[in-house]
């Protein structure tokens, strides 16, 4: 796998590439910065509910979509499961496998290279999905991927979500927003462990808004 093989996806080649340029630069890091794991709110909240509900995380089977940098799947890793890590750049893929390395985790994520969309998932084949900042740039497919993922959860298990909301600036294309009021709609019936919105300044001028989820699938 080479730098140059980024996978084809639905989001402007643009976006793409400032991503791409973000991952490459991490490459040149040392060892001692890419060993430490930096993760949000939802995967801390996450944890929380596996606790709560005394799920036993030995060998969970965790699907992440949008994995980034390995942060959350090397976390989870640590905490003993099993992730399978899907990634469209490969400068993210190679700073995670090295990550990975780095914490000897390597056995226990497989990093893969492909589109978030377009394959298949087998249902009730995981016992957590994550999708965290990354089905709204599926545009179109948005809910319709978000609803294959969900059914992807074991009974029982969890799905963990992040997007975006208004406020947010203006994109070209129009990022596909889910609502919260459409969240909640698409888990009627599960458990919320986690659901809020919040807006958040990440720079002078520029607003945004997010609404999260961590549910539990009806056993």
């Amino acid at each position: 796998m080479t730098l140059s093989d980024n996978i084809e996806v639905a989001a402007p080649k643009k976006w793409m590439d400032a991503w791409d340029k973000i991952y490459s630069q991490m490459l040149s890091a040392t060892d001692e910065e890419l060993a430490r794991i930096d993760v949000g709110h939802r995967t801390q909240q996450l944890e929380h509910a596996l606790a709560i509900t005394g799920t036993n995380t030995n060998g969970l089977k965790i699907l992440e979509l949008g994995s980034g940098e390995g942060n959350v799947a090397c976390y989870l890793a640590r905490l003993g499961c099993r992730i399978v890590a899907v990634d469209a750049l490969a400068s993210a893929i190679a700073v995670a496998q090295r990550k990975a390395r780095i914490l000897n985790l390597s056995e226990r994520v497989e990093f893969r290279l492909d589109d978030i969309d377009g394959w298949p998932i087998e249902r009730e084949s995981y016992d957590v999905v994550i999708a965290i900042q990354c089905l709204q740039y599926l545009f179109d497919r948005t809910v319709p991927r978000m609803r294959e993922a969900m059914a992807a959860v074991k009974p029982g298990g969890f799905f963990v979500y992040s997007g975006n909301v208004l406020p947010h600036y203006a994109t070209d294309p129009p990022i596909r927003f889910v609502t919260a009021n459409e969240l909640r709609k698409e888990l009627k019936g599960w458990t919320l462990h986690a659901f809020g919105t919040e807006e958040r300044i990440i720079k002078p001028n520029d607003l945004r808004g997010y609404v999260w989820a961590v549910a539990r699938k009806p056993i």
